[in-house]
């Protein structure tokens, strides 16, 4: 058994059973990137993908423990690299950090700027990417955190903390029937076509939810991972929006109208994302403390250990996020 047979099982999974982009990932060749998957299958004597007519489908069970044992191995690995390159780490290297365009635009600029000034010599990188697609990036190790709004399953590799609330408002075009409304109704919204985010993004789903409780289902007209691009589309008439309140710059949206809509739906919770058992480098704190300065080194740090730290309690607690101000 080898790291190159654990990293061949990872990144077969991370790119959905693709052999062909994972193999370019890496840096090796399909046939490669195959015999090291049949040798492990071999020396462990359990399959782990499925196949049908050579082509890989999925995971077997027993597969599924030997990628979530490898996805922990290949941590540690990299954690005890960070631990030997934390003395020269203010020196160079990279923060990387995935989001999403929301939360780089709208809330991460102050910080980023920040960071730059405290470690002129560390590269930040913005992956700005789905949340879906953020938590695969900081699961495989590709990422240092995430600043995502997404839910925690029991067997990730990742550990989220509660950062912030993010409340909702409408988008409408100014003059629109709905700027008149006081306190408008579910029941009134659905009258409108809908831009919304795509189906893996919570704030469609928070979207969706509400309106499900209400007997109702919104006409949806057009997806976009932007919400500058939800914007753009509000603004030539398509539809309204429903986005968290920091996506709304007045100074900036002075053709579009903000409406509160808090009484409507429940506000995302935005986390910090962080790897389970990974390493809290000194740049990595620094900005963490910047970005959320509530947050409490132990409590990030018992938190990557695993401990219990009452998300439901933090969230509750979590104060409103606020445009980012430079």
């Amino acid at each position: 058994m080898n790291i190159h047979q654990l990293q061949a099982v990872c990144n077969i999974a991370r790119h959905r059973y693709n052999i062909s982009a994972a193999a370019e990932t890496l840096e090796r060749s399909q046939s490669g990137l195959s015999r090291q998957v049949k040798e492990l299958e071999l020396e462990l004597g359990v399959q782990i993908f499925l196949r049908t007519r050579n082509k890989v489908i999925g995971l077997t069970p027993h597969g599924e423990r030997i990628l979530r044992t490898a996805q922990r191995i290949l941590q540690d690995l990299r954690t005890l690299e960070q631990i030997g390159e934390e003395e020269v780490a203010e020196e160079g290297g990279e923060l990387r950090v995935a989001t999403t365009h929301v939360h780089a635009r709208y809330l991460l600029p102050g910080t980023v700027k920040a960071f730059a000034r405290r470690f002129p010599r560390v590269a930040l990188t913005l992956q700005q990417s789905d949340p879906v697609q953020c938590r695969d990036l900081i699961a495989a190790g590709e990422a240092d955190v995430g600043i995502i709004t997404m839910v925690q399953k029991v067997a990730d590799p990742i550990v989220t903390i509660p950062a912030y609330r993010l409340p909702r408002c409408v988008i409408v075009p100014l003059g629109h029937p709905l700027v008149r409304e006081q306190r408008p109704t579910l029941q009134i919204l659905a009258e409108y076509p809908l831009i919304a985010y795509p189906a893996t993004f919570s704030g469609r789903s928070i979207v969706e939810r509400a309106f499900a409780r209400a007997g109702l289902k919104p006409r949806i007209v057009c997806s976009a991972t932007d919400a500058d691009v939800c914007k753009a589309y509000v603004e030539v008439g398509m539809g309204i929006a429903v986005l968290a309140k920091v996506a709304f710059d007045s100074s900036a949206d002075h053709r579009l109208a903000a409406i509160d809509a808090g009484h409507l739906f429940l506000p995302g919770i935005l986390n910090l994302v962080l790897r389970k058992h990974g390493y809290l480098t000194r740049p990595l704190e620094s900005f963490l403390a910047q970005f959320a300065p509530h947050i409490d080194r132990e409590l990030i740090l018992n938190a990557i250990d695993g401990a219990d730290i009452e998300r439901a309690r933090l969230a509750e607690r979590a104060p409103v996020a606020a445009v980012s101000r430079v």
